[in-house]
C-alpha cells in the first residue's frame, strides 16, 4: 500500500488524486492538530502547499520517496536536507495545469464583479430594495498590467475581445509580446506613471520578492485615475495594506478586487471587508475542477514514476522567498 499524505489543510478537498490512483494507493487527510513529523511517519508521498516540511519532519518519515507540491509555488521545503536524504521535491507548473488561464480569468471576474458593483446589488436583493446602483462598463477603457508574465499575457488576451485598451510595464523588457498581443507596452518600471495615469484599471502580475514588497502603496495610489480599480491576484504583501485603505477611503480608488489577504483566511470584521466596492474571494483563481482535475493527474503520474524507481516529472531545485 502506497500512503500518500495531505501534508497542509484544504488539499484536493473533492479527494481526486484518491480516484485517479485508485488501489493500492491510501490517500490521508492531514490533522492540523498532530505535528507533520508524526502524520507522515508512514508515508510515503507528502502532497505540499505551505505547512514547512523540516529535516525533522523528513527524519521522521523514512518511507518517504516524495515531496510533491499540488501547484506551482513550493514554498517551506528544507531542499539541503531533501537533496541529502534523495528525496525529489516536485511540482505542477501553471503551463501544464492550466492554472494561468484560470487565475487571469478570475481577475477578469473581479474586473467585471466591481464594475458592475457585484456586492451593492447583493445587497439590495437581500434587503427587497428597488435600487439605483449605477455600475460601469470594460468596454473602451484601459488596463493596466503591473507587471507581464503568464497570467498577464492571458488577460490582455482576454480583454481585447471586450474591446478594452491594454497598457504594460514589465521589469524586463519584451517588445515582441507587446506586438503580438497588440497592446502598449511601456518599457520597464521607468514607464509606470504613464501608466498610472490612464488606466481604469491596474492588476497586479508581480511575484513577491524584497523589491516588490509593498511596492503598491502611497506614491502608486497617488498618480492613479480618480475612480480606477485596483486588482490583484499575485500576492496580498506586493500592496501596502495601510495606503490600500486610505486610497479607498478617500481616493483616488473606486474599488479593489483581491484573490489573496495578508491573512488567510480573512478575518470577517477586516475593515476592507466591510466596504462595498472592494470584491474579495478566499484565494480560489487557480483552482478550478478543472485544474484540480489535471493536477490530481500529473500528481499521480509523479507518484507511479518513484514507487517505480524513476525520477518524477517538473523537479524543483530550491524553494520560493
Amino acid at each position: 500500500m502506497i500512503r500518500i499524505l495531505k501534508a497542509a489543510p484544504g488539499l484536493d478537498q473533492s479527494n481526486l488524486l484518491a480516484k485517479v490512483l485508485g488501489p493500492g494507493h491510501e490517500v490521508i487527510e492531514y490533522d492540523p492538530i498532530v505535528p507533520l513529523s508524526v502524520q507522515g511517519r508512514d508515508a510515503d508521498v507528502f502532497l505540499l502547499r505551505d505547512v514547512p516540511v523540516t529535516a525533522a519532519v523528513m527524519d521522521a518519515a523514512p518511507r518517504l520517496k516524495l515531496l510533491q507540491r499540488l501547484g506551482h509555488h513550493v514554498v517551506g521545503v528544507d531542499f539541503d536536507h531533501a537533496r541529502k536524504k534523495g528525496i525529489p521535491v516536485a511540482n505542477i507548473p501553471a503551463s501544464v495545469s492550466g492554472g494561468d488561464r484560470m487565475v487571469a480569468e478570475h481577475a477578469l471576474y473581479l474586473m467585471l464583479a466591481v464594475a458592475k458593483r457585484a456586492n451593492e446589488c447583493a445587497a439590495a436583493l437581500k434587503g427587497r430594495q428597488l435600487s439605483r446602483i449605477v455600475p460601469f462598463a470594460l468596454t473602451g477603457k484601459t488596463l493596466g498590467l503591473l507587471g507581464v508574465g503568464n497570467t498577464g499575457t492571458e488577460l490582455a488576451r482576454m480583454v481585447a475581445g471586450l474591446g478594452m485598451r491594454v497598457m504594460a510595464v514589465k521589469r524586463t523588457a519584451d517588445h515582441k509580446l507587446a506586438r503580438e498581443l497588440g497592446f502598449a507596452y511601456m518599457g520597464d518600471m521607468s514607464g509606470l506613471d504613464k501608466v498610472l495615469a490612464e488606466a481604469d484599471f491596474l492588476s497586479v502580475h508581480l511575484p513577491l520578492d524584497l523589491a516588490t514588497t509593498g511596492f503598491v502603496g502611497e506614491r502608486v495610489f497617488s498618480r492613479m485615475k480618480p475612480g480606477s480599480v485596483l486588482i490583484n491576484i499575485a500576492r496580498a504583501p506586493i500592496v501596502d495594506r495601510a495606503a490600500l485603505h486610505q486610497a479607498l477611503l478617500k481616493g483616488p480608488l473606486g474599488g479593489a478586487g483581491f484573490d489573496v489577504f495578508w491573512e488567510e483566511p480573512a478575518a470577517p470584521d477586516d475593515p476592507l471587508l466591510q466596504m462595498p466596492n472592494v470584491v474579495v474571494t478566499p484565494h480560489i483563481a487557480g483552482t478550478t475542477y478543472e485544474v484540480m482535475e489535471r493536477l490530481a493527474r500529473v500528481a499521480a503520474e509523479n507518484i507511479h514514476l518513484v514507487t517505480a524507481g524513476r525520477p518524477p516529472q517538473y523537479l524543483v531545485e530550491e524553494a520560493e522567498h
